[in-house]
Order: C-alpha cells, then structure tokens, then sequence
C-alpha cells in the first residue's frame, strides 16, 4: 500500500513539476522555444504509452495549475485539455491499431492540432473582442507549424527511448520475410 501512495505523490510531484516549468519557464522564451509543449507531450506519451486513467489524472494535475496560473476562468485548461485527450483516446482507439512509431506520431500531430484549435476558438467565442478570427492571423498558424515541429522531434526521440527499455512495441521499419 505504501509503495502505491508513493508511486501517486511522486507521479502527482512530476506532473507538478512539468506543468510549472512550462507555464513559468517556457512560456518566457522567445517565440520558437515558446512553442515547445511538454504539457501535451507528456499527455500523449501517457495516453500512448499507458492508458486513459493515467492521462486524465495527468489532465486534471496539469489542468488545475494551468487554470491556476492563467487569466481565463479557472476551468477552461482542464475543459480544453480534457476535450484533447478524449479526441486522442477515441483516435487511438477506432483509428490507429498498432503502438508504431508512425502511430505515435501522427497522434501527436493531431493532439497538437486539435489542442490548439480548440484552444483558439474557446478563447477567441469567450474572451477576445470580436477582431480578426484566430483562424486568419499569420501568427497562430506560424506558431502552430513550430509547435508541431518540436512535437515531432519529441515524439521520434521519448518513443526511441521507450523502445530502448522495453520491446513491446512493433518495430520502426516494416520487415520483409
């Protein structure tokens, strides 16, 4: 039993520590670094490499210190990242039938996606004066291609690494017999 709470306080520390490092370190950085989000990686790679109990209590530690630390209603992150994490839970369960590379790829694109999407609109119908919809500003898309890109690059490397510590995963390559 002991070693069971432990094993929640240091997950819930960890998830702590990640969530405050974004939103207080990150989140300074200029532009293209700023785009780098361990939030919504470290969602995937739990909902990939776990199951959808682990990546929801990793939604509501993240989302409760997004929520604390921003200026919209204490709610919206954990509306947005759980609304993210169900579209990835149905997406790797209807669509994606092996734990490949490439799977966990494109569901990291498509979260990336679908978080900032749903980021944008919920701010721009709930906070936003009613200017340029985000869809038509340059910026949202640049800053959508650079989160993407360091998406990708994290994706190919913590699936390299978790490949290198277990072999329960199907292979980079398809193999001739």
């Amino acid at each position: 039993m002991w070693f069971k709470i432990g094993q929640v306080v240091i997950f819930i520390a960890l998830v702590s520590v990640l969530t405050l490092g974004q939103l207080s370190f990150i989140l300074a950085l200029p532009t293209f670094f700023k785009a780098l989000n361990l939030i919504l990686i470290f969602l995937v790679f739990a909902l990939f490499f776990y199951d959808l109990r682990t990546a929801s209590a990793f939604v509501l530690i993240s989302g409760f210190w997004s929520d604390l630390l921003s200026f919209h209603f204490f709610g919206f992150y954990l509306i947005v990242l759980f609304l993210t994490v169900w579209a990835a839970a149905g997406i790797l369960t209807n669509w994606l039938t092996n734990r490949s590379l490439y799977s966990f790829l494109l569901l990291i694109i498509t979260v990336t996606l679908i978080y900032n999407f749903l980021l944008g609109i919920l701010s721009y119908l709930f906070f936003y004066d009613r200017g340029q919809f985000i869809l038509f500003q340059s910026s949202f898309w640049l800053f959508l291609v650079y989160q993407i890109a360091w998406s990708a690059l994290a994706a190919i490397f913590l699936f390299s690494l978790a490949s290198a510590f277990t072999k329960r995963f199907k292979p980079f390559f398809l193999e001739r017999h």
